[in-house]
C-alpha cells in the first residue's frame, strides 16, 4: 500500500534541491518566482549553485541536498530543479526509511528517485515539470494542473488515443524510458505488477526504443502490467522514408502483452507535461487515463 504526498497549504515551504544535471540559474529564479505567486515559501538548497562537471555539484553535494530535500523537518516539500543525469549516482547511498510524505515533484532522471521511493519506502511522489523549465517552456494548463495538484484540488483525466482495446486498474508507476531502462538489474528495478506503467522519453531514435523496450520486457519488468500509458516522444524519430511509425514500434512490443495501451498522453519533455500521482491507484479505459485520488 502506497502513500499519497500531503497537500500543500497557503505558506507551505518548499525546497528546491539539484540532483542532477546543471540548470539556468536565470530560468530556474523565473520558476521560483511563479511557485511563489501561488502562495508558497520557496527555500534554496544549501548547494543549489554548485557545479562540477555535467553535475549540479558533486556526489557528496548532491546527495547532501537530497537528503536536505527528503528530512528536514522545516520543509513541506521538494523539487527538483533539473532533470538530466546523476540521480543514479546517488541511490544507493540514500536511505529512504521513516520519510514524511511530502510531495518530491520532478521527472525525467527523477523516475529514479520516484521509483525508489515508492519500492522502497511506499511513498507517492509527482511527475511533473521541473522548477528550471516551469516557467518558460510548461504551457499554461501544465502549470494550472500542477498548481491545483499540489493545492489538493480535482485534476481531470489524461486523454490519448487508443493503440490496444481494454480497461485496467492499478497504481500508475513510470516516466523516462531509458531512465525505467537503466534500473534493470539493479535493486531499484522496477516492480510493475499489476501496475499501469507509464513511459515518455525524448531525443531517441526508432532502435533505441525498441531496443528499450526490449530490455524491459527481457527482464521481466513487463510481465504482469496491468496496461501501458505512452506520453509525449518528444523528438524521438524512425528512419526517413520508413512505412510504418512509432505506434507501429510500440504496438509490436506491447500488442503482444494482451493488456490495454493508450499513447499520445501530454506528459513528458513537451510543454505538455501534465503532472501526475506516481504510484497512485488509476484506471485505464475509454481512451483516458483517470486517477482516484491525488494528494491527501
Amino acid at each position: 500500500m502506497s502513500t499519497a504526498p500531503t497537500a500543500l497549504r497557503p505558506g507551505a515551504r518548499i525546497g528546491v534541491f539539484a540532483p542532477a544535471g546543471l540548470h539556468d540559474p536565470a530560468r530556474l529564479e523565473q520558476g521560483i518566482a511563479l511557485v511563489e505567486s501561488w502562495g508558497y515559501s520557496v527555500v534554496r538548497g544549501p548547494h543549489l549553485s554548485s557545479r562540477w562537471r555535467v553535475h549540479a555539484g558533486t556526489d557528496e553535494e548532491r546527495l547532501a541536498d537530497l537528503r536536505w530535500a527528503l528530512t528536514s523537518p522545516d520543509l513541506d516539500a521538494a523539487w527538483m530543479s533539473r532533470g538530466g543525469y546523476g540521480l543514479t549516482r546517488l541511490l544507493d547511498r540514500l536511505d529512504l526509511t521513516g520519510l514524511s510524505p511530502r510531495p518530491v515533484i520532478g521527472f525525467s532522471d527523477g523516475t529514479a528517485l520516484h521509483v525508489a521511493l515508492l519500492q522502497e519506502a511506499g511513498l507517492c511522489g509527482i511527475h511533473g515539470p521541473v522548477l528550471h523549465s516551469l516557467a518558460d517552456h510548461a504551457d499554461a494548463t501544465s502549470r494550472e494542473r500542477l498548481r491545483r495538484l499540489l493545492a489538493g484540488e480535482p485534476i481531470r483525466p489524461l486523454a490519448g488515443r487508443v493503440l490496444v482495446e481494454g480497461a485496467a486498474t492499478g497504481p500508475a508507476i513510470g516516466g523516462n524510458l531509458c531512465l525505467l531502462a537503466a534500473l534493470c538489474g539493479t535493486r531499484w528495478q522496477p516492480r510493475a505488477e499489476g501496475a499501469i506503467l507509464v513511459l515518455e522519453e525524448i531525443g531517441e531514435p526508432a532502435y533505441r526504443l525498441d531496443r528499450t523496450l526490449q530490455q524491459l520486457r527481457s527482464a521481466g519488468v513487463l510481465d504482469a502490467v496491468a496496461g501501458v500509458a505512452i506520453g509525449e516522444l518528444t523528438g524521438c524519430t524512425v528512419p526517413e522514408g520508413a512505412s510504418w511509425d512509432l505506434d507501429d514500434l510500440f504496438g509490436d512490443q506491447l500488442a503482444p502483452l494482451g493488456v490495454p495501451v493508450l499513447a499520445g498522453l501530454p506528459v513528458g519533455h513537451g510543454p505538455a507535461n501534465h503532472a501526475w500521482v506516481h504510484g497512485a491507484r488509476a484506471r485505464l479505459s475509454g481512451g483516458e487515463l483517470a486517477w482516484e485520488r491525488g494528494l491527501v
